[in-house]
């Protein structure tokens, strides 16, 4: 009876189907395999689960033809490849131009010509290399390229690894003996397979080549591979990937009907990041060389002006600007310069500087007092400024307004980002306050130095002087000559602006790197 119930089980299920998924799963391999058994690649023998020698035949044929390639690439690498297709995509004039703007030209050049100078023509340089580089162009450098890297990578495949499990007798990239292949069990080839699908599958078929095996062959003389033998490799794996072949011979292996391989193909940009790197490595130089000469200046200047040393401010210095430099903050950016100011203030204005105006704002008879304004306002606006400076100091003081802000944010900084962007505020505050300090000095250090300039012209001119009438009578409320009193004074105002106005361009391009 049981016999019977059977029967007719298998009786039904034959008629109407089955939803077991064993059953569905056996008759979608036996689908898969009636597939492949009619097309005419017999790489695989279903009933034993055996990949055959024909394949490894194929294999084989491939690997002999792009075994001096795999010779050519065993030392490259993915930069070897982005510097090799950029040299080739560039002219006689593009070339010429990037040498250029080569470090060591450029560093020559400064040496011979002014820093704005040499911005000038560097930047032409520069906008001229780029112009010769439209989208046509990029986009012909990064098709290039990353048809490079998939030549690359299919070359690289490890054949030998493959064709060893066929003929464990083969030698590598020896084709002088001729190897006999075996019948190979499928679950030894599964994965093989899978990972020449993921480089064969990957390749451009139906693209042009020509571009490629130019450069190849610029670069070593001959083709590793020649172009129609290439070609040929294409024509017939073009037709297997089509028909999913190979990956029909890996569902049978795996027992996974069901199975796709999902090729990944990387797009490579390299012109685009070249020549954004070209824009950045020659500012880059530009900086350095701009640098390099402010601090060179700064050094000659600093012993003219201050004949010791130039003690820090109390609390805006570089000591208590480190704890926020290596939480990844920029700091206190002006320590330097408004120390030097504090020490100027106090040491020249409030002395040599205030003996010399008293003389000549206010004994002095000015032929026009409209002209000794600008002179007498910049000397009362210095003056008030050695107070603004000592109050932002004191605001930078734990108890103070800033200060107190900032110790208190800086512990929590890296775990709350609120107080971290509260802390970007407050320094941004404080150095737009302190470089606000130092640009109103330097402008009223020149404004005073220009019209001690024309006093000096003018005392020349005595007794006919048009600014100051009384040159002879002043003389005697100075110690030695008023003229060369005015001398001195009027040579360290210019030293000391100069010295601020290398520090201001420097402080002006760190102020907008902030923002």
């Amino acid at each position: 009876m049981a016999k019977d119930s059977n029967f007719f089980q298998n009786l039904i299920s034959s008629i109407f189907g089955s939803n077991d998924p064993e059953v569905l799963k056996k008759k979608q391999l036996k689908s898969i395999a009636k597939d492949l058994s009619k097309s005419k690649y017999h790489f695989y023998k279903y009933n034993v689960n055996q990949v055959d020698p024909s394949f490894a035949k194929f294999i084989y044929d491939i690997y002999k033809a792009i075994a001096p390639a795999q010779v050519l690439f065993q030392n490259s690498n993915t930069n070897t490849f982005k510097n090799v297709v950029i040299r080739y995509m560039m002219d006689e004039k593009a070339t010429e131009l990037l040498d250029n703007l080569d470090e060591n030209v450029i560093t020559q050049q400064a040496s011979t010509m002014p820093i704005k100078e040499l911005q000038k023509k560097v930047r032409l340089d520069l906008e001229g290399f780029l112009a010769q580089f439209d989208s046509s162009k990029i986009r012909q450098g990064d098709d290039l390229f990353n048809k490079l890297i998939l030549f690359d990578s299919f070359c690289k495949f490890d054949y030998y690894y493959m064709l060893k499990k066929f003929d464990g007798l083969m030698k590598e990239r020896n084709f002088d003996l001729v190897p006999h292949f075996s019948p190979v069990s499928g679950a030894y080839l599964s994965e093989d397979i899978k990972n020449f699908i993921a480089v064969a599958w990957a390749l451009p078929f139906d693209g042009s080549w020509d571009d490629l095996f130019k450069l190849l062959k610029k670069m070593n003389s001959v083709e590793p591979v020649p172009l129609n033998v290439w070609k040929r490799i294409l024509s017939r794996l073009k037709p297997m990937r089509d028909r999913h072949i190979l990956e029909m011979i890996v569902r049978l292996i795996t027992e996974k009907p069901d199975y796709r391989e999902h090729i990944r193909v990387e797009e490579y940009h390299i012109m685009e990041e070249f020549l954004g790197e070209v824009k950045r490595q020659v500012e880059r130089i530009l900086e350095n060389i701009k640098e390099q000469q402010t601090t060179g200046k700064i050094d000659t200047l600093l012993p003219m002006v201050f004949p010791g040393t130039v003690p820090e401010l109390v609390n805006y210095n570089d000591e208590n600007s480190e704890p926020f430099r290596k939480k990844g903050f920029r700091g206190f950016l002006y320590c330097d310069p408004l120390r030097y100011l504090n020490q100027f203030l106090d040491d020249f204005t409030k002395k040599d500087l205030r003996e010399l105006a008293d003389i000549i704002l206010v004994r002095g008879e000015w032929a026009n007092q409209q002209k000794v304004g600008p002179m007498s306002d910049a000397y009362h606006k210095l003056l008030s400024l050695s107070d603004d400076l000592a109050a932002f100091d004191d605001k930078m003081a734990e108890s103070g307004e800033y200060g107190l802000k900032l110790k208190n944010y800086l512990p929590r900084s890296e775990r709350d980002k609120e107080s971290a962007n509260m802390i970007r505020m407050i320094l941004g505050d404080v150095n737009d306050e302190a470089g606000e300090i130092i640009l109103e000095a330097s402008q009223n250090y020149v404004i005073f130095g220009r019209q001690l300039k024309a006093c000096i012209e003018d005392f020349a001119k005595a007794p006919r002087s048009e600014l100051i009438l009384n040159w002879k009578d002043l003389d005697k409320f100075s110690e030695g000559t008023l003229k060369q009193k005015a001398v001195t004074v009027y040579k360290k105002l210019f030293n000391f602006v100069q010295l601020m106005q290398n520090y201001q361009v420097s402080v002006n391009e760190k102020s907008s790197a902030r923002r």
